[in-house]
């Protein structure tokens, strides 16, 4: 046997021999990956732009420093939770931690804050308290939203007057054109479309409603019942618990809801 492996030996090139040995190292030193679903939510995350939006930034600055590599996945929210819970990706973000999801995945710490608001035409004066004062406006919402538990209940009741749409950027055409009262929408994410989509003096005609619809932080969700998973998550809390007492969560959450949450990096 040994006879035959020299054999072998003298019989391959020298440079093969390298290169094998060269893949063995790398292999044995290469950094492990976390895959992680998402989806294009721009600022929060920007398929377009090649660091992948600010919550990409954070979440592979994070997991760099804990000596891991990040790769990132683009499919539908749906799609995402069903490959967390069948074991084709570590970790999905930016989620809610509602119920249903907690019956799959375990949340991480909150890493930013969510927040729903009312876009308006800037010319109107629309005021409301409740959800029931919402039933005397024509609002426009995106199928497959959440847009909180009492607006989402009143929807599926029918209590209130929706034209719902499967794209994400008909609420605000519609708005545009005087068509419905109100559209809501998570308010970073609502400027940035408004800056994507309309031209300054189209822009300057929307704003938001300062009361908010609701309020909910966004989280990693990682595979539940899973040991690499649980020691993902542990990693990943830790690094988010350094960025809050460095002030760079804060950071972020300006930058978010300012609109230039693509010059936000987090201080080394």
């Amino acid at each position: 046997m040994l006879s035959l492996l020299r054999h072998v030996l003298r019989h391959v090139p020298r440079s093969a021999l390298l290169f094998a040995a060269l893949s063995a190292f790398l292999s044995a030193h290469a950094q492990p990956v976390v895959r992680v679903g998402t989806g294009d939510w721009v600022p929060y995350v920007d398929q377009q732009r090649e660091d992948g939006g600010a919550l990409s930034r954070l979440v592979r600055d994070i997991f760099k420093v804990a000596g891991y590599q990040v790769e990132f996945v683009y499919y539908p929210w749906d799609r995402n939770l069903l490959m967390l819970e069948q074991g084709g990706l570590d970790a999905v973000m930016p989620y809610s931690c509602s119920a249903p999801r907690r019956r799959i995945s375990e949340c991480s710490d909150p890493v930013v804050q969510g927040e729903i608001v009312l876009f308006q035409r800037t010319g109107q004066q629309l005021n409301w308290r409740g959800i029931e004062d919402l039933k005397a406006f024509s609002i426009a919402t995106t199928l497959g939203y959440s847009y909180g538990p009492q607006f989402d209940a009143a929807v599926q009741s029918g209590a209130l007057k929706v034209q719902q749409s499967g794209k994400e950027d008909t609420g605000f055409r519609l708005l545009e054109l005087g068509r419905v009262d109100f559209h809501p929408q998570d308010r970073a994410v609502g400027y940035a479309m408004l800056r994507r989509m309309f031209n300054p003096e189209a822009r300057a005609l929307i704003t938001h409603h300062p009361r908010v619809l609701n309020t909910e932080p966004l989280h990693l969700l990682f595979r539940k019942g899973d040991a690499k998973a649980d020691q993902l998550r542990e990693t990943f809390n830790a690094g988010l618990r350094r960025l809050a007492q460095s002030g760079e969560l804060q950071r972020l959450q300006k930058a978010l809801y300012s609109g230039n949450a693509d010059q936000w990096r987090a201080a080394p």
